[in-house]
């Protein structure tokens, strides 16, 4: 009877042991689970602040680059009359020439997106959908847009050297009003099929950087409405 006894002592022994390892890493799993759970809300939260921040900056360049393309067209247009469509659009002399000879970059606010890359949290976001739209954005798209910035850097440069070469005259005027810096350009720009041209080229540069923006602010809302989901 004892034999039986000291059996079942060491089986009651044996499921405590096992039961308390088990316990033990259950409590281990669910404190694991919390704090992955915290690290996935401070992930999503961060994501989304910067989209935040994206968005902002989408819009304000969105309105740049919409002007800069309408005072490209309206230049090379064949209305000697077009001063009244860009009137509306510039209050200086500085606003037309940044159009004309300089570009607009696309330099995103993307610190919170990299620290999450750098330190590897990533890991802790569960939706395929979120880091697929995530890449589609920072890589893809991001890509092709920055692209166009690229070539739009160096039409820039050919025109700024032309018309240094060609036009120092008009490199050279300052302070004068918006009305008299179209004329003169514009009688340069209608004698010069070369700078016709180059300029046209940076106008169908910008018109792709711009579609490429819309395609990017779409991302943008598809990715912020995933992470809404999430959170």
């Amino acid at each position: 009877m004892s034999k039986y006894k000291n059996i079942l002592k060491l089986f009651v022994q044996f499921v405590i042991i096992v039961a308390g390892v088990s316990a033990s890493f259950w409590v281990e799993e669910y404190r694991e689970g919390l704090q992955n759970q915290e690290e996935r809300l401070k992930v999503l939260n961060n994501l989304k602040i910067e989209l935040d921040e994206i968005d902002s900056y989408c819009k304000e360049r969105k309105i740049a680059f919409k002007k800069d393309s309408e005072i490209i067209s309206h230049l090379i247009s064949n209305d000697n009359h077009s001063f009244d469509s860009i009137k509306n659009l510039v209050e200086t002399q500085f606003q037309m020439e940044v159009a004309i000879v300089d570009y607009r970059g696309f330099k995103p606010p993307m610190n919170r997106y990299n620290s999450i890359i750098n330190e590897g949290t990533l890991k802790f976001v569960e939706s395929d959908s979120i880091k697929q739209l995530l890449s589609h954005l920072h890589n893809t798209i991001s890509m092709y847009l920055q692209a166009n910035v690229d070539d739009e850097k160096i039409i820039q440069q050919k025109i700024s050297l032309y018309m240094n070469d060609n036009y120092p005259e008009i490199i050279m005027l300052e302070n004068i009003s918006p009305e008299n810096y179209y004329n003169t350009l514009k009688k340069k720009i209608n004698s010069d099929l070369n700078l016709k041209a180059y300029l046209k080229t940076k106008g169908r540069i910008m018109f792709v950087k711009d579609f490429f923006l819309d395609r990017y602010v779409e991302t943008v809302i598809k990715l912020r409405d995933e992470i809404e989901k999430k959170l």
